[in-house]
């Protein structure tokens, strides 16, 4: 490319590349402002109960969520577990939901059944029955 030698022309050059810049910046921060008011928190233990997972699963499936109850571990009466033989259940006031992946450290599955748990997670559903995905649970 080549750039003219004079001095008007070269300060047109520079303010047009410094135009683009402007405008690129701005598209970016325009792009990533919208994304974190789209992104939503996790819902709370407060807005979402177990009930109301159960009640509805796929309206709330794919949802990020934490919610706190108590440790039931391998109880039955739950059905099948929807991942592995390992999943584990956590109760509330309104029901009971299987989680699946990471467990909280030091529980034993019947040992310390009752204890208080708080599980961040994704919901999912299999074959119409939810289960929380864990990410974090403690």
């Amino acid at each position: 490319m080549n750039f003219p030698k004079d001095k008007c022309s070269s300060a047109i050059v520079v303010t047009t590349a410094r135009l683009w810049h402007a405008a690129i910046v701005t598209i970016v921060c325009a792009l990533l402002a919208d994304c974190a008011a789209s992104a939503s928190p996790p819902a709370t233990s407060a807005e979402l109960t177990i009930g109301a997972i159960l009640t509805d699963p796929t309206a709330h499936a794919d949802q990020s969520m934490t919610i706190s109850g108590e440790y039931r571990g391998w109880e039955g009466g739950y059905g099948s577990p929807p991942v592995t033989r390992s999943d584990w259940v956590i109760k509330d006031a309104t029901g009971g939901i299987y989680v699946t992946g990471q467990s909280p450290a030091g529980l034993d599955p019947v040992a310390d059944r009752g204890k208080s748990v708080t599980v961040t997670g994704t919901i999912r559903v299999k074959n119409g029955k939810p289960y929380i995905e864990a990410i974090l649970a403690k």
